[in-house]
């Protein structure tokens, strides 16, 4: 997965860095935000002028066909950022970020980041290292659909968001799952009964538990990345 951006490398996560220099970026300083569940924060082809640093929450990034359909093209927690495309000169969105749980953290103007960017190497440096990362779990996806059947994938997904969010219940619905991986409802439903047949898992109304680590990477196809750490 990908390594959280750091804007001060003394306090990640933190935005000391863009509002000491507010005085010279109009829009600069960052704001919070907070969007419910199932709230699409950004949606492909739309306008793109702004990225999400994620300081809690999940958030599902898909891949739009020219038809409308969707499946999933990388996962972002806490420290990731949503939309860093905005931050490099993108205008407009390739792809969906959808909430998959209650997300919040800070909205970053992306004219002014990207300008705070060419004035501080470091920065810039963080923010291409997180795009090749997020391009380089994308390839690893679209091979991993191609190549493992939805059990091992889904297994692989709760071991992603499991690192990302640490061992406490996944808030994600059977449906949402589906959207993820492109497949109906009942085969996700199908899969996470036989990885609770194996006792790597339990599920409850809206969540999955993870209740061994072991046991649920021994049935992943073993695509996951361990999130980098600053």
């Amino acid at each position: 997965m990908q390594r959280p951006i750091s804007l001060d490398r003394r306090k990640a996560f933190r935005p000391p860095s863009l509002a000491a220099s507010g005085a010279a970026l109009v829009g600069s300083e960052p704001r919070g935000f907070e969007v419910a569940r199932g709230t699409a924060m950004i949606e492909s082809g739309a306008p793109l002028s702004a990225a999400y640093l994620v300081t809690e929450g999940l958030v599902a990034i898909l891949a739009r066909t020219p038809g409308g359909a969707r499946a999933e093209a990388g996962l972002v927690g806490p420290g990731g950022l949503v939309g860093h495309q905005a931050a490099l000169g993108a205008r407009t969105a390739s792809t969906d970020a959808l909430a998959l749980t209650a997300t919040r953290g800070l909205l970053l103007d992306g004219a002014s980041l990207a300008a705070l960017a060419t004035g501080s190497p470091p920065l810039h440096r963080d923010l291409v290292d997180y795009a090749l990362a997020r391009a380089a779990e994308t390839e690893r996806l679209c091979a991993c659909a191609a190549a493992h059947s939805i059990e091992r994938r889904l297994a692989r997904w709760l071991l992603s968001a499991t690192a990302l969010l640490g061992e406490r219940p996944i808030e994600v619905t059977h449906q949402q799952l589906g959207d993820i991986f492109a497949v109906r409802r009942a085969s996700v439903t199908t899969s996470l009964h036989l990885l609770e047949g194996e006792r790597a898992v339990r599920c409850r109304r809206g969540s999955v538990e993870v209740r061994d680590l072991a046991r649920l990477e021994a049935a992943s196809c073993g695509c996951h990345v361990e999130p980098w750490r600053p």
